[in-house]
């Protein structure tokens, strides 16, 4: 500034250097000086951008007054001088006179009918004056004047939005995209109107063009990584995470996506990585030791049936007893990936056995009563079983998976089948549309030689639980019985899709096989 004060002094006559000189003096504040050396220069050569300068700085010194007659002035050189139109008729906006202001700004609109900046701004002063539906009729005058203005696009679709009607916005910014597909604000505005709408797949481009644009607007791309992993587009999801976590390296929430998809991918040894790299301070630390505890489970089992050694066991072992012994408060969370472990090695009685140990905890719940009772019933202590659903409905009378864990328990037995029966029907009585106990009912039916009431029954069983294994199975037997041996193996494969342990999609491989041989007729032509 002192330079150009020197200059100043030195070429007093010189416009270009006085304006140079005054716009340093607006930068430093010193709007006063300013003032009086913008007034001699606009004088002098009366020079529309030297006026508009000048009247900014009467605005800012709180001189309305000289501000609006410098503008008026303005338009009277140039009537289609925008911003001078525009500025005046924010001045008399600012002065609480909103009639003079709106007739000015429709004079301006009058004087150039193709702009839409008009009508924009009296949508604006619409909306400071809380006239939403008078705002709305500007803004669509100034889009249908100006569809590329992005300022009466994004005003108009904002009111949209406010007004719930996504839809509307939806289409609006679409449109402008179409011809501007690199509007960041309003790409933006459509961003977040799609994620409001939960439309997941249709907001994927619009959020790579906008993270494109903004590179380093990080909050963007953790959005763009949760939409490539729900889209499963997983190696593009770990591109943008890895590159997040360059940025932030001891980031607990990237460290845990990463390790997500990788667990998706069902590449474990990946993922427990990167979930070991959360620390124990964060509050995704227990849930990602518990999904470590998991991988290093199937990564056990995998082992145990290739015969290929106990590394993995050994790791899985050592890892979830050091989790039990030092989180107190997740004792039963871990026992339970310990047990599922044991199960899926058909190892059932040290399943049983390690739920055993923490059944008195605070923390064990109905549900695990449940999968208690089912390891009970696999090592034939039926008596204890029993007890313990027995004990569930002494509490919940009204509980009707107990009512009908019990009845299933006996179907499967084989024994008391009436009884079965009765506690099945109970359990209806409290939950007529269960899937889960309509299975059982149909399972009880084909056990009865009721084949069609069995079939009717585990359908609709189905269209309620339609990914459970062993709704897919008795429906598999169901058809079987009823020699549709394609419609059985197609339920059998169904099957397959959702099994857990090796040990029953063998078992289910097996009544494939079982199936492909009892479907071959005499002649050896399969049907």
């Amino acid at each position: 500034m002192i330079l150009f004060k020197y200059v100043a002094d030195l070429a007093p006559e010189d416009a270009f250097v006085q304006k140079k000189y005054a716009i340093s003096l607006i930068r430093v504040g010193n709007l006063e000086e300013s003032q009086v050396v913008l007034e001699k220069l606009y004088q002098t050569g009366k020079e529309e951008k030297v006026g508009m300068i000048l009247a900014g700085v009467y605005t800012g010194l709180d001189k309305e007054g000289k501000a609006r007659d410098l503008y008026k002035e303005l338009l009277a050189m140039n009537p289609e001088n925008e911003d001078a139109c525009i500025f005046l008729g924010k001045a008399f906006a600012v002065s609480k006179d909103m009639t003079k202001a709106f007739q000015q700004l429709n004079q301006c609109a009058k004087n150039n009918p193709k702009s839409g900046i008009y009508d924009y701004y009296m949508g604006k002063m619409s909306i400071d004056q809380a006239k939403i539906d008078q705002a709305a009729v500007h803004f669509k005058k100034s889009h249908d004047k100006q569809p590329d203005l992005t300022q009466s696009v994004a005003a108009l679709g904002f009111i949209y939005e406010d007004r719930e009607q996504f839809e509307l916005a939806i289409k609006l910014y679409q449109k402008h995209l179409s011809h501007d597909p690199t509007d960041a604000p309003i790409l933006s505005r459509m961003v977040q109107v799609l994620f409001a709408k939960e439309m997941y797949q249709e907001v994927i481009p619009y959020a790579e063009k906008l993270s494109d644009l903004e590179p380093e607007n990080l909050n963007l791309k953790v959005k763009l990584g949760v939409l490539y992993t729900d889209a499963k587009k997983f190696p593009e999801a770990i591109s943008v995470f890895k590159d997040l976590l360059a940025a932030a390296p001891q980031s607990d929430k990237i460290l845990y996506y990463l390790g997500a998809i990788h667990q998706e991918m069902k590449e474990f040894q990946e993922s427990i990585e990167y979930f070991n790299q959360i620390p124990s301070s964060s509050g995704l630390y227990t849930d990602s030791s518990v999904q470590m505890a998991n991988m290093l489970s199937s990564l056990a089992q995998v082992e145990f049936y290739n015969h290929e050694g106990d590394k993995f066991q050994k790791k899985f072992l050592g890892y979830i007893n050091k989790k039990i012994e030092e989180h107190k408060d997740l004792k039963v969370e871990f026992s339970i990936v310990k047990a599922g472990f044991y199960e899926g090695t058909s190892q059932y009685n040290h399943a049983m056995e390690t739920m055993v140990v923490v059944q008195d905890e605070k923390s064990f719940s109905t549900q695990h009563k449940y999968y208690l009772a089912n390891l009970f019933e696999k090592e034939r202590k039926y008596e204890e079983s029993t007890n313990l659903i027995l004990g569930i409905i002494e509490k919940e009378p009204k509980n009707a998976h107990a009512w009908n864990f019990l009845g299933y328990s006996m179907l499967v037995r084989g024994n008391e089948m009436e009884r079965a029966f009765e506690y099945i029907q109970t359990a209806l009585k409290i939950s007529p549309d269960d899937g889960y106990i309509r299975d059982s009912l149909g399972w009880y039916y084909f056990k009865k030689g009721e084949i069609k009431k069995a079939q009717a029954e585990l359908d609709f069983a189905l269209a309620k639980v339609p990914d459970d294994i062993e709704i897919l199975k008795h429906l598999a037997v169901v058809h079987a019985e009823l020699k549709d041996f394609k419609k059985a193996k197609s339920y059998l494969e169904a099957a397959l899709k959702h099994v857990r342990f090796t040990t029953d999609r063998q078992e289910i491989m097996a009544s494939i096989e079982k199936l492909d041989t009892d479907r071959i007729p005499a002649s050896g032509k399969v049907d």
